[in-house]
């Protein structure tokens, strides 16, 4: 926890719910990037039992913290509890912060901004570029619209559920209308030809760990840029380094996140200069 002592009265406090939120990875990502940017903010983590997190979060509009994250775990359990909600929420069905207006718990998903800033960040050019999308749930849902404004040539969306992958791609037609779109049954182990993508993206089980296999490789391609979500090791690590590639994965992703937090709740002015600075202390050091 933060000594109150050496905040002041200026500081904001947001707090990082999770069952482990204390331990998490995230929550040092969040103090250094706001101490880097020179804010006097602070983030504190909030270990919460899933019985208690409605409570917990209700009850943010009236406790001293007025802004608040929500570790993985959290970000679809959130959403009936919110009062209000941003157009990525309604769209995608899952919500990574929330701020106090009125009394009222205010939803916020961070998930677009942050894909955009780590994408532009990292030097990876979409346009034209063929995408493999596992899974048509929440978090694809924030992402696969943006494939299209970015300019994204071919997306193939791939689900357990092929209905599901259509509906997604429906749902995002007016985003994706120049881009060549289809539809793969997804299993676990997949055979995937990584010749024929520039980007596959693990949106289909964010706790995997590295013993899994989300899909089996085949082919060559050290352009292949894999993106997921699993905080730490994961099966894309291994991935990356059996076929040579590049992989950006929940370090690059907690950065990002963290320096939208910054931008947008806290007003400082960020940029790919502060997360190349904090990259290399979390990613790459």
């Amino acid at each position: 926890m933060i000594d109150e002592g050496i905040l002041s009265k200026e500081s904001r406090l947001i707090a990082l719910y999770g069952i482990q939120a204390q331990s998490s990875p995230f929550l040092k990502v969040l103090n250094e990037t706001f101490k880097t940017l020179g804010l006097n903010d602070y983030a504190v983590g909030l270990n919460i039992n899933p019985e208690d997190f409605p409570y917990m979060a209700r009850g943010m509009p009236q406790s001293k913290v007025t802004m608040a994250l929500y570790e993985p775990e959290y970000q679809e359990v959130v959403l009936p509890l919110l009062d209000c909600s941003d157009e990525c929420i309604r769209r995608s069905g899952i919500c990574d912060g929330a701020f106090a207006e009125n009394g009222k718990l205010c939803g916020k998903c961070f998930y677009p901004a942050a894909f955009e800033l780590m994408i532009a960040c990292e030097g990876v050019n979409l346009a034209e570029s063929r995408v493999l999308l596992l899974g048509a749930g929440t978090i694809a849902s924030t992402i696969l619209p943006l494939l299209g404004v970015m300019g994204a040539k071919r997306v193939a969306v791939a689900d357990p559920v092929v209905e599901r992958a259509a509906a997604i791609l429906e749902k995002n037609s007016v985003s994706l209308a120049t881009v060549e779109c289809d539809i793969l049954w997804f299993e676990n182990g997949m055979e995937v030809d990584v010749s024929e993508y520039d980007m596959i993206v693990n949106a289909v089980d964010i706790h995997a760990h590295s013993d899994k296999r989300i899909i089996s490789a085949t082919g060559e391609n050290r352009r292949l840029v894999l993106l997921d979500f699993v905080r730490g090791e994961s099966a894309f690590d291994r991935l990356a380094q059996e076929l040579g590639c590049r992989k950006l994965g929940s370090g690059e992703w907690m950065l990002a996140t963290a320096l939208c937090v910054a931008g947008e709740w806290l007003g400082a002015e960020t940029g790919c200069g502060d997360y190349e600075k904090l990259a290399e202390k979390f990613v790459t050091g």
